[in-house]
């Protein structure tokens, strides 16, 4: 993992053709999980526990993101920590119910938080994390404008979390989502409903996936993420349950430090994966190629489909140097990998509309 070659230094991530001046080092990839608990709320392992986890099992940074709580990653830095090889970030998971919370919850993490944001209604199970429930009058639309409002006031990333938990979000709750938004298209947990599905009412959910081409679709741009959510760090942790090294992002930036990552996640040069490793991804006016890592030849095979506008698969290519070249129309193209084991990539869209200025202004 450590050696995944780095992207070509003339060739922006964002598939734009743009280098970017101020990454005057050759750039990396470097390994990480966005959303973590310890027993600080609902884990059940000690903070110095939790971040060793992840430095012990190849990662290069994690953020700790419990709930109604910010830890200070100082003395974890000190202790676990060492340059350009493992680095703790701070975070919070903002806790927001409904009025019943038994269904209704639309969570949101602050990555680089730095003070605690209370989510909206009344506060419960004040210090253990249980967040607040909002009143019947409060849509759960109206929570994320506010609890993402708050995140980006302090200068910190919004991720939303698992879409499907409990089937209480719909896409038209985050039709208000600021651009640059991150969103869970895969949850490590293993009862999150990833996938989506319908109930005996007829009533659907698109899976966490489809909330992201639904989004990307209304002209939004959100970069889609992978991430453990863990809190379990016992012994023989449950597989289905909320283990660590379930779903991660790998991250193209000069350095591991907080600026470099910080830069590089708010302009999407990242992709989100459990188990498939890529080693370039490239873009110009003509195409879009990935080349993708075997870690021994002929351990598996891949399929890559490129899906764009509404989710549609524009194309499919096997192999591990698949390539999709632009016809014209197109809004947006990502890519998923999948291997002959399950496992999975998801790159960011590559915009082909006027979001592509936008992308590029925020990269500068």
């Amino acid at each position: 993992m450590n050696n995944i070659l780095a992207l070509m230094a003339g060739v922006s991530f964002l598939l734009l053709g743009h280098a970017d001046e101020a990454d005057a080092k050759s750039p990396s990839w470097y390994r990480g999980n966005t959303h973590t608990h310890t027993i600080n709320s609902d884990g059940n392992a000690a903070p110095d526990r939790v971040v060793r986890w992840y430095r012990e099992h190849g990662y290069h940074f994690v953020f700790v993101t419990d709930h109604e709580y910010v830890t200070d990653v100082g003395p974890l830095n000190e202790l676990i920590g060492a340059r350009e090889r493992f680095v703790v970030f701070a975070g919070q998971e903002i806790t927001q119910w409904g009025d019943d919370p038994k269904r209704a919850a639309a969570h949101v993490n602050g990555l680089f938080s730095t003070t605690v944001i209370w989510p909206v209604g009344i506060r419960k199970c004040l210090g253990s994390g249980c967040g607040a429930h909002a009143p019947a009058s409060t849509s759960l639309a109206e929570t994320f404008r506010t609890n993402i409002a708050e995140i980006v006031s302090q200068g910190a990333i919004p991720q939303i979390n698992h879409p499907n938990y409990r089937w209480a979000v719909r896409p038209e709750d985050l039709a208000d989502t600021p651009d640059f938004t991150l969103l869970e298209i895969w949850n490590g947990q293993g009862r999150i409903n990833n996938l989506g599905g319908e109930d005996e009412a007829g009533v659907t959910r698109p899976s966490a996936e489809g909330f992201w081409d639904i989004l990307l679709s209304q002209g939004k741009i959100i970069w889609g993420v992978g991430a453990d959510d863990s809190h379990d760090f016992g012994d023989a942790p449950d597989p289905d349950g909320a283990a660590p090294g379930q779903a991660w992002i790998m991250v193209r930036a000069p350095e591991l430090t907080a600026s470099a990552i910080r830069r590089s996640i708010e302009r999407g040069d990242f992709y989100a994966s459990t188990g498939v490793e890529l080693e370039d991804i490239r873009a110009d006016d003509a195409s879009l190629a990935l080349r993708i890592a075997e870690s021994r030849p002929g351990a598996a095979r891949f399929k890559t489909r490129f899906v764009g506008t509404g989710g549609r698969v524009l194309a499919e290519a096997a192999g591990t140097s698949p390539v999709y070249r632009f016809h014209g129309g197109e809004n947006y193209v990502r890519a998923i990998v999948t291997d002959s084991n399950g496992n999975q990539a998801w790159t960011q869209p590559v915009f082909r509309d006027s979001r592509r200025e936008r992308v590029s202004k925020r990269a500068d």
